[in-house]
């Protein structure tokens, strides 16, 4: 037993004197801000409104909320999607079923008239 010991340390010596190598920590992928600054409403046939929080930043595309959101939006007949700034909408609370409507909508897509 006690030369299993001294074998298994003389392969191991090399490593506890070896010089630790410091690798950086990557970076996030996107640097945009993260925060609730949005409320998205939804309505879809047969199905109460909805609404949710929402990012200001897409951080899958790393771009602007804004600018990507209406892309996952559905937009056949009955289907209407609006966002608003959680700020302009005081004690709104995404969640409840059915959502309530959004006051100062920011931009829409799909049959919403």
């Amino acid at each position: 037993m006690g030369a299993l010991l001294a074998a298994s340390a003389l392969a191991l010596a090399p490593l506890a004197h070896a010089d630790i190598i410091r690798i950086p920590v990557p970076q996030l992928p996107c640097d945009l801000p993260v925060s609730n600054g949005f409320i998205v409403w939804q309505h879809r046939p047969g199905v109460p409104d909805r609404s949710v929080f929402a990012n200001e930043a897409d951080i899958y595309n790393c771009r602007p909320t804004l600018e990507t959101w209406r892309a996952g939006q559905p937009t056949g007949p009955g289907y209407c999607s609006k966002i608003a700034w959680s700020a302009d909408n005081p004690g709104y609370s995404p969640g409840v079923t059915p959502a309530a409507p959004l006051k100062k909508v920011i931009d829409q897509v799909g049959d919403c008239s």
